[in-house]
């Protein structure tokens, strides 16, 4: 952490002036939320600017204010003031007419009850007919395709050049959102989503899951395909073209391994947010089979985004982030040390202040760093037994066997588990 009177790091709202240091830092790596074009990262500051704008006007947003146009771009500024990172938040995922995509994974499950018992021969017989067949229950995975119209704040862009890791600075990069999103909630939904990078192969066009399963429908190379996805104006070919479910069961072990792994330089980004209550789900990206991680803010917990009174001078011993809003220099955070005297109040030293442009009396936004992780178990993958939902559904498929139900029968079983999913989504539940 910082020494007293050392210069300080910080984590600032993006400026036009920051073009040229994002630009350098967009070609070092494949960021689909850094693209590698000027024209296009001046376009995403000036959005970004206009909502912070928003905000700072007025606390509360206007009556149906649409948040998916909302999108706030934060960048870590060295002591030079060169940009050494970057990270976002989106007020909603993509805009009203275009729900985000993903493939829910669910476990169909199929029993033959004639498969399941033992055939009993006469006198202790050892032959094919007195053991068990074979087992009598199926079990095979289906991704479907999954509209989410809960259109939650997605929290995404987290890049950090190379040789700045090892600083502390990627908890700076990461939580300090949270700062922002704690003060101004209203402006946010509560459900927070963020889509991990899987290990994408750059010299073998995307991911085996692409290669095997989204390339046959969609002909363009990974890379194009996923830049163009982040375009709103230009998502129209994966409504059309992705398929709506798939039988994972039917794939290749290569296939099934790589669904919902999570690349090694998204891995520490991932393990930071894991320790603060987000939950890995049963939903992955359409195109790399990367995971959907979420949680709900009002079920924050583990960082404590609390405004205290500053008074400055003092510093302390416990590592924090602090955060303050100002009209001059709007949200700035920074990793310190800090002392709580009192209940209401925090020390923090004068370079801090500086920094934050906080003066003695000023309210800011603490977390302290010593917090014990909330972590959450991995989402359950939904289950559909077949034999099962025929018994609940008795009423209208009485007398049917599993063998004569049409398919439009078990399309209609499978779209209610996911309208029932959808339909949770939006509810914080219990870890």
């Amino acid at each position: 952490m910082p020494a007293q009177g050392q210069t300080m790091y910080r984590l600032r709202q993006a400026r036009a002036s920051d073009v040229p240091s994002l630009l350098e830092m967009a070609h070092t790596g494949n960021f689909i939320n850094l693209p590698p074009f000027g024209e296009r990262l001046e376009q995403m500051i000036g959005i970004s600017d206009a909502s912070f704008g928003r905000v700072k006007a007025q606390i509360d947003p206007p009556k149906n204010h649409d948040r998916t146009h909302d999108n706030y771009m934060l960048v870590l500024e060295s002591p030079d003031g060169s940009c050494l990172g970057t990270s976002a938040i989106r007020g909603g995922m993509i805009a009203r007419d275009h729900p985000n995509l993903s493939y829910q994974l669910l476990m169909l499950v199929r029993e033959s009850a004639l498969l399941s018992k033992t055939a009993s021969g006469a006198g202790g017989s050892t032959d094919d007919a007195s053991r068990m067949v074979v087992s009598g229950r199926m079990e095979h995975v289906y991704a479907i395709l999954f509209q989410d119209t809960g259109y939650p704040t997605e929290l995404g862009g987290n890049v950090l050049r190379h040789d700045t890791r090892g600083r502390g600075l990627g908890k700076l990069v990461s939580y300090a959102r949270f700062h922002y999103l704690k003060a101004h909630s209203a402006w946010f939904s509560d459900r927070l989503l963020t889509e991990m990078m899987a290990p994408v192969d750059g010299y073998n066009d995307g991911t085996a899951f692409w290669r095997q399963v989204t390339r046959k429908f969609i002909n363009m190379s990974y890379n194009d395909a996923d830049r163009l996805s982040t375009h709103n104006d230009k998502r129209e070919f994966m409504y059309e073209l992705l398929p709506k479910f798939v039988n994972l069961s039917l794939l290749p072990d290569e296939v099934l391994d790589s669904i919902g792994q999570i690349s090694e330089g998204t891995r520490p980004a991932a393990e930071m947010l894991k320790d603060i209550g987000f939950q890995q789900t049963t939903r992955i990206d359409p195109f790399d089979a990367g995971p959907h991680l979420e949680m709900h803010l009002s079920t924050l917990n583990a960082l404590a985004c609390k405004t205290r009174q500053a008074r400055v001078g003092g510093g302390g011993t416990i590592d924090a982030i602090v955060s303050s809003e100002t009209p001059e220099a709007g949200f700035v955070a920074v990793r310190t040390r800090v002392g709580f005297p009192d209940e209401g109040s925090v020390t923090i030293g004068d370079e801090v202040a500086t920094a934050l442009g906080a003066g003695t009396g000023a309210g800011v936004m603490v977390s302290p760093l010593n917090f014990m992780p909330d972590r959450r178990r991995r989402e359950v993958m939904p289950e559909i037994n077949l034999r099962e939902e025929l018994k609940h559904r008795r009423a209208q498929l009485a007398g049917r066997r599993l063998a004569a139900l049409p398919v439009s029968d078990v399309a209609q079983i499978i779209q209610d588990r996911i309208d029932q999913i959808l339909a949770t989504l939006d509810h914080p539940q219990k870890p």
